[in-house]
């Protein structure tokens, strides 16, 4: 598959790394996932969410030149937020903190340069 189809039908997981791959190469960030996703059990699931885990959180945090915080939320060409990332986004607006939704690696470049995050 040529390069620009597979950005076209990439999944999010292939996304998120495509995006990590950019970062760790920059100076002017720093990027951790946030794993939310994924199949666990109830006993699991209670516990991470004792420890803090919360619906909606985007994919990635970036840690940006001076002290702010962005978050990065990667979804497929055609994927939607769910209610409880939109609601996420809501606070991150109100907090003053960069939110961006991206759907393909150059979306995510983009982002990440008006941010400073990569130059």
């Amino acid at each position: 598959m040529k390069a620009a189809a597979y950005r076209r039908h990439a999944s999010e997981h292939s996304l998120q790394k495509q995006v990590l791959a950019c970062l760790s190469l920059s100076k002017h960030a720093f990027a951790f996932a946030v794993p939310n996703a994924g199949k666990r059990s109830p006993a699991t699931a209670v516990r991470m969410k004792a420890e803090g885990l919360v619906p909606g959180i985007a994919d990635l945090c970036v840690m940006l030149p001076g002290g702010r915080v962005g978050w990065l939320e990667l979804k497929t060409a055609k994927g939607t937020q769910s209610l409880a990332q939109t609601q996420f986004e809501d606070i991150c607006e109100v907090l003053r903190h960069p939110y961006a939704v991206a759907r393909s690696l150059d979306e995510a470049i983009r982002v990440l340069r008006a941010w400073g995050a990569l130059k």
